[in-house]
């Protein structure tokens, strides 16, 4: 169906009478089916962001069925006073698991704690002062002097974050001159990255795995307070209303999860 002719109204009312239905147990594995049909297109549309992710073998069918879990835990824990819609919100439910399911295919990767730790302390730095919208050395130098970094560490930390965890644009100018500089997919694809592709790889495994000895909670919040699946960073408040808390309750939740990443990493 073309998207000009959907009527978002009235499938945002359908999705909410359907989790309502599962919400309550009234027939609910015929409701839980009518959900995951009528959102296809938005499992979908996730599902193609992971596709051709490299080093897992999952296929397109795979995820989708996999989204259609994260879809349905979505309809059980939404709660129509949060003020969002029913879409909006499962989004991250649907990503959550897929992604999940994409690490536990595994990935023959490990993590440097070191390296995590610089990375986890530049994507603090480009959040806490709003830096994405920088370009070229005017960010690299904005970063150097918050975390006393050089301009070598920086650039490696923003390649890796980019890989890595998503964090930063493709397109993004990180070199020294304007007209040399080099675009982080460039850096990628160069030969010269070799040694790091495969700490990029090991990266990932690790820190999911770590990621892992938290409880649920705890995970999600730095999930979405870093953006380590998908680059988008949320706010204290933005994670409260999530999950109908107040901010310092996220706030004490973060520090925690942190607190137990690092003894985990050491």
């Amino acid at each position: 169906m073309d998207n000009s002719t959907i009527d978002y109204e009235a499938l945002e009312k359908e999705n909410r009478e359907l989790v309502e239905a599962i919400q309550n147990g009234t027939g609910a594995s015929e409701a839980e089916a009518e959900l995951c049909n009528r959102n296809k297109g938005l499992i979908m549309q996730i599902v193609r962001n992971y596709v051709n992710i490299s080093n897992h073998t999952l296929s397109g069918e795979d995820l989708e069925s996999v989204g259609k879990i994260g879809l349905i835990r979505a309809a059980k824990k939404y709660d129509p006073s949060f003020g969002t819609k029913f879409s909006t919100y499962a989004v991250y439910w649907i990503r959550d698991s897929i992604v999940k399911e994409i690490y536990n295919a595994g990935f023959g990767i490990r993590l440097s704690n070191h390296q995590l730790e610089r990375i986890f302390k530049v994507q603090s730095v480009v959040r806490k002062y709003d830096l994405e919208h920088l370009e070229g050395t005017e960010m690299v130098h904005a970063i150097m002097q918050d975390t006393g970094f050089s301009e070598e560490e920086v650039e490696r930390c923003l390649r890796l974050s980019n890989i890595v965890l998503g964090t930063t644009s493709l397109n993004r100018k990180i070199g020294k001159d304007e007209d040399d500089a080099s675009e982080l997919g460039d850096l990628e694809m160069s030969q010269e990255n070799v040694e790091d592709t495969v700490i990029e790889q090991e990266l990932h495994q690790e820190l999911y795995r770590s990621l892992n000895t938290l409880s649920d909670d705890e995970r999600d919040t730095l999930v979405l307070r870093y953006g380590l699946y998908d680059g988008k960073q949320h706010t204290l408040k933005e994670i409260a209303g999530l999950y109908s808390v107040s901010i310092e309750a996220i706030r004490q939740r973060e520090q925690r999860a942190l607190k137990k990443l690092r003894q985990e990493l050491n």
